[in-house]
């Protein structure tokens, strides 16, 4: 790689708040790096970062036959999900084209009044058909955590760990963050699951098993169609920028929300990059056509769909580092 070039790229996730980047090519790392005090084994929160890494546990639950089928409803394991809702999938969840309208903040917020992630995902509304209408949809995200566990058999903590953090050997720590709510005059209340708190060469790997084809270290840990179809977009009419729980970057335009933003998500980027990204940049990113994931993750409240996003700059950098 193209060290001047790194560095570059390096300087603007400092300039930006990072807490750590990391660069591997073919699988091995490249450039690792730290600011602010955090260093290698600290563990960090992924926030929706996390939704790769989950990606691949629902592929797991289906090779297990926890889950009978990709298209499988989520009514099916939780139905006391209104009969509106019950067009949801495993598949259109993932491709945040669910039909369901989810306002983040509102989903937040009833947390404070005690209310789960399941009581406020079963009131959300259906306003479209399936793969008609591209929405981030949390509440919707988090219908599956109940649908896993009560098709598994096993709490979401303890599937992950069978899954997830023991056959890929994460840091040991590792673990999902719960939220609570207090004070609300019912003592304290399990709401549900954050995110995954994970070392960054951990976070890493979610991407290495998709640039992979649904492999680790040689061995299959989720089917090839499976890995692949997490970074194939699924209904370019409505939004060219989104896979399953993977943002993407192949088209002249991405969407938030219903709304078209008349450039590409990362310009510069190779056409194939993906990545999901979390509260604040923590991002997992790939790039199949040059052998690249690339961990950054830190704080800074600059939007992913800003076109001179630093995000973007930084990814594009690192792929120059690999052109010659």
């Amino acid at each position: 790689m193209d060290a001047a070039l790194v560095t570059r790229a390096a300087n603007v996730a400092a300039d930006h708040n990072s807490d750590s980047l990391l660069i591997l090519r073919g699988g091995r790392l490249a450039h690792e790096q730290y600011w602010n005090g955090k260093t290698a084994s600290d563990l960090q929160q992924t926030y929706s970062g996390t939704k790769s890494m989950f990606s691949l546990l629902v592929g797991r639950a289906i090779r297990r036959g926890h889950v009978a089928s990709f298209d499988q409803p989520v009514r099916d394991f939780v139905p006391e999900m209104p009969e509106a809702q019950a067009q949801l999938t495993f598949h259109n969840v993932l491709a945040m084209m669910p039909g369901t309208l989810n306002v983040t903040a509102e989903v937040e917020s009833a947390g404070q009044r005690g209310i789960t992630q399941l009581q406020t995902a079963l009131t959300r509304e259906v306003v479209a058909p399936p793969f008609t209408r591209y929405s981030y949809n949390n509440s919707a995200y988090r219908l599956l955590f109940t649908a896993l566990e009560r098709a598994s058999g096993k709490s979401l903590e303890d599937l992950t760990a069978e899954e997830i953090f023991v056959p890929l050997k994460f840091a040991a720590g590792t673990h999902w963050v719960l939220n609570y709510a207090t004070g609300t005059g019912k003592g304290e209340v399990f709401l549900g699951y954050q995110s995954i708190k994970m070392v960054p060469t951990d976070f890493a790997k979610s991407a290495q098993i998709i640039l992979d084809h649904g492999k680790w270290q040689g061995e299959e840990f989720v089917n090839a169609d499976y890995a692949d179809n997490l970074i194939r977009v699924q209904a370019p009419e409505v939004n060219p920028s989104f896979a399953l729980f993977h943002h993407l970057n192949g088209d002249a335009f991405c969407q938030m929300d219903g709304r078209n933003i008349p450039h590409k998500l990362l310009p510069g980027a190779p056409d194939d990059t993906f990545l999901m990204y979390g509260t604040r940049g923590q991002v997992i990113s790939g790039i199949p056509s040059r052998g690249l994931v690339v961990v950054r993750t830190g704080d800074h409240e600059e939007s992913i769909y800003h076109k001179d996003n630093f995000i973007a700059r930084m990814l594009s950098l690192i792929a120059d580092a690999t052109s010659g």
